[in-house]
């Protein structure tokens, strides 16, 4: 019994790691699509870490010192999954809670909690994918391999 446990644990460890793992569509030419949708623009101005934010309360996202700099991009990797997986259960429970709530809702009702969703969960998933994808590509720069290399 315990095996079996074992091996669906595995099996779905498996699934999510083929989810978060970088898909080829995610990818333009040099860029990302991410890129095309302002993600850039979202980071900036993002009111909990983003640039600007971070500059003002000086929060440093890695540590600079060099040895452990491919250690931290790989804990920062696991980071992105793990926000990624917040919000995409963050949007489960918006597009849950948008069903099950009986008023009906007027047009404005619904582009206003529709354009919140994308600001509160969907771009945050865009962001922390095109972090992952950077995190990648300077993993392989340095000569080490993707987490997602078996």
């Amino acid at each position: 019994m315990v095996f079996v446990y074992k091996e669906i644990a595995k099996t779905e460890k498996n699934k999510m790691k083929n989810y978060f793992k970088p898909k080829k569509f995610e990818f333009y030419r040099n860029k990302t699509i991410y890129e095309f949708v302002g993600i850039k623009i979202y980071k900036k101005y993002l009111p909990t870490t983003g640039d600007i934010v971070r500059k003002w309360r000086n929060i440093v996202q890695m540590k600079p010192n060099k040895s452990d700099r491919i250690h931290e991009l790989y804990r920062y990797e696991r980071k992105t999954r793990n926000y990624e997986l917040r919000h995409i259960i963050g949007t489960i429970g918006f597009i849950a809670l948008f069903l099950i709530i009986d008023k009906k809702l007027s047009s404005i009702d619904f582009v206003f909690l529709t354009a919140l969703n994308f600001y509160v969960n969907i771009y945050p998933i865009f962001l922390q994918r095109h972090n992952r994808i950077r995190i990648i590509k300077v993993l392989l720069s340095n000569g080490q391999k993707s987490p997602y290399d078996k």
